[in-house]
């Protein structure tokens, strides 16, 4: 496929998502347990500027405005960013919203911001090497000097050595949602799926949703983040910032500087 045709698969996958995004990843909840991690790596760097690059309803984009950052938004889900925008007129927060694909940042977006963050598993909906390097220059290019990036995601790794097809299921009101994956002859790229269990009044209704993945592993982002300009990158095991374990850690977090 194109492109142009991995960034409509994308798209249509989180604008059918978008409504119950916010159940399934339990979104008023993550405000008391991820603020304390984020007031810090704030004040670790100084940061008074950021963009949430693939910021899905929003929840890290609020977060940071409400620690005082001025924060810019981007998502190629238009209704993604309905539901953004919806969050921050209820709780009064000033995020603005940019409809953008990742690899169209720079020309999308006016920077240069003190950190870019780019979390929730975002990166792995690149299917290609030459698509990741496109779109960590175009981060680069938003920073200013001495800016810090930040990626997040599942900790592949540890997945594809183990196999590890349910992801997780979830239960929330009237419905469960269960993440698994569907894994090819080879590991790239993987078929991520949502499977919704709705309760009715005459049975169980059932969605699923599916997406390409690009199983990212450490090495290949590392070596891309050098090639676009980054110093040597950090690696922790989750946004909490402890030690990465290639065969445990539920995460992958990546922290680089632009020089």
């Amino acid at each position: 496929m194109t492109d142009q045709h991995t960034a409509l698969e994308v798209t249509e996958f989180y604008d059918r998502l978008a409504p119950d995004y916010d159940e399934m990843t339990g979104f008023e909840k993550r405000f008391v347990k991820e603020s304390p991690f984020f007031r810090l790596i704030i004040r670790k760097h100084s940061i008074q500027s950021a963009l949430d690059a693939g910021c899905g309803t929003g929840f890290h984009a609020l977060l940071l405005s409400q620690l005082g950052v001025r924060v810019h938004a981007a998502d190629v889900s238009r209704q993604m960013l309905a539901r953004l925008e919806a969050h921050s007129r209820a709780m009064r927060l000033d995020v603005q919203p940019v409809a953008s694909p990742l690899t169209e940042l720079a020309r999308n977006v006016e920077g240069p911001f003190d950190a870019v963050f780019c979390l929730g598993n975002t990166l792995p909906h690149l299917l290609d090497a030459k698509e990741l390097q496109r779109v960590l220059e175009n981060f680069h290019a938003l920073l200013r000097p001495q800016g810090v990036l930040y990626l997040q995601l599942l900790n592949y790794e540890r997945i594809l050595a183990r196999r590890e097809r349910v992801q997780g299921a979830r239960r929330s009101g009237s419905a469960t949602y269960v993440r698994f994956y569907d894994f090819p002859e080879e590991s790239h790229p993987l078929r991520f799926n949502i499977l919704t269990l709705h309760d009715t009044e005459s049975g169980t209704e059932t969605d699923l949703l599916s997406v390409r993945l690009n199983p990212l592993r450490r090495e290949e982002i590392h070596r891309a983040l050098q090639s676009a300009g980054f110093a040597e990158p950090c690696d922790f095991g989750s946004i909490a910032l402890d030690p990465y374990k290639a065969d445990s850690s539920s995460d992958l977090v990546i922290e680089a500087l632009r020089p």
